[in-house]
């Protein structure tokens, strides 16, 4: 995984949190690959590319030659009225021409003199152009440059299904971590707990202490039984998050009992992400700017339509002889056709073009506007991730403290100079230190998941 990643998810240690036994364990690494490979999400995100792609096949086929035959015969009272056989072929390319070729083979006794072929046939060959409207920018041309556009569009669409779904399945694992940790804190209380009250029992015996005193010890190992009765239905919910996560041949899979999540400290000096100036690759703003290309091409096409329309087609006509059908080029031989289109007012054309100017100057703000909020979200979020890191300081310092007001309580207790009561309190404080802590730190990797969902960082380049 690259640097960013390896530091991003693990769950910062604290004193005392350390693991006493080797238990399986599911590593964030195998988590997000699993995700990456298995999700169902993540399987549907790479059909938007694979549609894109079909999409591109599609606008290709407008350039695809075509080929058309035609008979046409009436025989009526032993007689031929007529018998007309016609075949073309175009050929489409990217400007405004179509080359074509021909050959009719006719005959009859009432056949049109117009459609009247020599010999065994007449061949044909030419140019359909259109001359101003159409000629370098057109339909089928549009809607190439349109669908390749649309590749990168749906790239982008999947890039940001991909860092939604590793962004929350991140969120998931992360609250495993944080309540993993919760719980062993809580069996190592319920622990000292037992302690306690097996000491104060063996005080009482030896008249050192009172039976008051036995009591307390009893009534707060009863509170830390039921905290860890809590926690442990806390843990269970977080589990099954992550497992909502967790997917195998279409079928989700979960967990065995025994399966913790992995205990790391994160190591953030020296690996802050250096946010580009340009925020133009971050996806969500990547996809308008493709929209926006979309648009400027539809702009384009409807700017053409306000040209005359220009028609022209010119074919040399080959004839052929009683003996063979191999074409006789004469340059005298040919027809051409010329068809012009004005429309008087252009009101439809002149309403298009306007639409499609407003809509590009629309997608325009919403760029704008979305490179200002992603630039302001990411620097909220480091000054956050700076005032987080700030409070665990903090929080692991307090923990210190309130770990050697417990030992000198614990100390005086032995003594007969303090009572149960008080380091009850002091190892309530401490508790409470210590999940305030756990919890500062998953706020602090849940900022960072969203710093790197912000710049497009949160995939795994392995």
């Amino acid at each position: 995984m690259t640097k960013v990643i390896s530091l991003l998810i693990l769950l910062i240690s604290v004193s005392g949190f350390t693991q006493t036994t080797e238990r399986p364990t599911l590593t964030y690494k195998e988590y997000l690959v699993n995700i990456i490979n298995e999700h169902p999400i993540a399987k549907s995100a790479l059909l938007k590319e694979k549609i894109a792609k079909a999409q591109l096949l599609t606008a290709k086929g407008g350039f695809d030659p075509s080929l058309v035959s035609s008979i046409d015969q009436k025989q009526f009272k032993d007689k031929e009225y007529y018998n007309i056989f016609k075949n073309k072929i175009t050929i489409p390319t990217p400007i405004g021409v179509n080359i074509t070729g021909g050959f009719d083979n006719n005959s009859g006794t009432y056949l049109n003199p117009e459609n009247k072929t020599t010999g065994s046939g007449l061949w044909s060959a030419g140019l359909e152009v259109d001359v101003l409207q159409g000629l370098l920018t057109n339909t089928r041309r549009t809607a190439l440059k349109q669908a390749k556009v649309y590749q990168e569009i749906a790239k982008n669409q999947q890039l940001q299904l991909l860092n939604e779904l590793i962004y929350s399945a991140s969120i998931a694992y992360a609250e495993w971590q944080q309540y993993a940790a919760i719980y062993r804190t809580m069996q190592q209380n319920l622990r000292l707990s037992q302690l306690y009250l097996d000491n104060t029992k063996s005080a009482l015996v030896s008249g050192e202490k009172t039976a008051m005193d036995t009591l307390e010890a009893n009534v707060y190992l009863q509170n830390s039984q039921i905290d860890l009765i809590k926690y442990q239905q806390l843990l269970t919910e977080k589990r099954l998050k992550v497992e909502n996560n967790l997917w195998l041949d279409n079928m989700p899979i979960g967990l065995k009992s025994e399966i913790q999540p992995e205990f790391q400290t994160i190591a953030t000096e020296d690996d802050e992400i250096k946010l580009l100036n340009n925020l133009d690759s971050i996806p969500v703003i990547a996809e308008k700017i493709g929209k926006k290309e979309v648009l400027i091409l539809k702009q384009k096409l409807t700017r053409e339509k306000l040209k005359p329309k220009l028609k022209l087609k010119y074919n040399q006509l080959l004839s052929t002889t009683d003996e063979t059908i191999n074409p006789n080029f004469d340059v005298d031989n040919y027809k051409w056709y010329a068809s012009l289109t004005i429309p008087l007012l252009f009101r439809s054309e002149r309403g298009k073009y306007r639409e499609s100017k407003y809509k590009v100057e629309e997608i325009n703000y919403e760029i704008a506007y979305k490179k200002t909020e992603v630039q302001n979200k990411i620097i909220a979020n480091q000054k956050n991730q700076l005032a987080l890191a700030n409070q665990i300081h903090l929080l692991e310092q307090n923990i210190k403290g309130y770990k050697k007001l417990l030992d000198a309580e614990t100390l005086k207790f032995d003594y007969g100079e303090s009572s149960m009561f008080l380091i009850n309190k002091r190892q309530e404080k401490l508790i409470e230190s210590e999940l305030k802590l756990l919890s500062t730190q998953n706020k602090l990797i849940t900022n960072y998941l969203d710093y790197l969902l912000l710049t497009n960082n949160i995939i795994p380049n392995e």
